[in-house]
């Protein structure tokens, strides 16, 4: 390993000292566990970052097959980084290709392009539900690839999926109860589940920031219809918006990817069994199947009850 992989492995130590888990930080530094807790072991017998050899082999590139398999994979599937087409490979061509191989390959094309934000090592969490249909987000979004035209959908959670949603001409309240409506179907009659909280934030579409004449809370129509379904609302704090984290970055893939598909539903169906980073790093996870998987028991037991019958 050249020094570079030395200053990572004195980076991972002070990681581990943190509490961080010694498979992420081998993993980071590309060393199986226990060879990453031998290293560690040295390292507070020694006091020193472990000298590592410097007789490097030598670089080598992607051949000629492998090339031709990542430009068939980007023509398939729309994706763009390295990541992404290296566990769609894997997931759909049984062929594990290295990552810094594929990243030099889409380089020298110029899909890709050097970010300096990216090279900082990075420990991902992924904060979300056990079970799909735990928790929902809903949100509204002004498009700007579509100019005039609003945006909003309903997320699940735990598998990332898009539910219901749609672009309207305007944010109306009427058109989040429509959606929300739509998905508990959906949840229903799919999946045999049903949503037990719904996250949005204090927008006017959404929650009521004004009392009555009494002094006591107001409600929205869209409130009132969450308690008619017993589903319980969790509204963000004001000026907060990482609490609807999953609607914001799903609006930017909107952004990103929405006017390659002619109609709406096009696109969500694209998104929704496309390979989700959100959900692993180390397995090609689409939306589509996190949400199955990750179904209550009672709604595994419904839809076993439902294909007895």
């Amino acid at each position: 390993m050249v020094r570079l992989k030395e200053r990572k492995l004195g980076w991972a130590f002070k990681q581990k000292e943190k509490g961080e888990k010694n498979k992420d930080l081998a993993y980071l530094c590309g060393v199986k566990k226990r060879r990453f807790q031998q290293l560690y072991a040295e390292y507070k017998m020694t006091g020193k970052i472990p000298q590592l050899c410097k007789n490097r082999r030598p670089k080598t590139f992607l051949g000629e097959e492998d090339k031709m398999l990542v430009d068939k994979a980007i023509q398939e599937s729309g994706l763009r980084g390295s990541v992404l087409l290296r566990l769609y490979i894997k997931k759909y061509y049984k062929t594990t290709l290295p990552n810094n191989k594929i990243h030099r390959y889409l380089l020298k094309k110029g899909i890709s392009e050097e970010d300096e934000k990216k090279k900082k090592q990075r420990i991902y969490h992924f904060y979300q539900r056990d079970h799909s249909f735990s928790l929902g987000h809903l949100d509204w979004h002004e498009s700007k690839c579509i100019p005039g035209k609003q945006v909003c959908v309903l997320i699940d959670d735990a598998g990332r999926k898009i539910i219901s949603g749609g672009e309207f001409d305007n944010a109306f309240e009427k058109y989040a109860i429509q959606i929300l409506k739509e998905g508990i179907k959906i949840a229903w009659k799919e999946y045999s589940s049903v949503w037990k909280q719904i996250n949005t934030d204090k927008g006017a579409q959404f929650y009521a920031n004004k009392k009555t004449n009494e002094g006591e809370k107001a409600w929205t129509e869209f409130e009132l219809f969450l308690q008619k379904n017993n589903i319980k609302h969790i509204p963000s704090r004001r000026n907060h918006p990482q609490t609807n984290g999953k609607n914001e970055r799903w609006f930017r893939t909107y952004e990103e990817n929405r006017k390659k598909y002619k109609s709406f539903n096009d696109f969500i169906n694209w998104y929704n069994d496309k390979i989700h980073l959100g959900l692993s790093r180390k397995e090609g996870i689409t939306p589509n199947e996190a949400t199955q998987n990750k179904l209550q028991p009672e709604a595994i037991l419904g839809l076993f009850f439902r294909i007895i019958k």
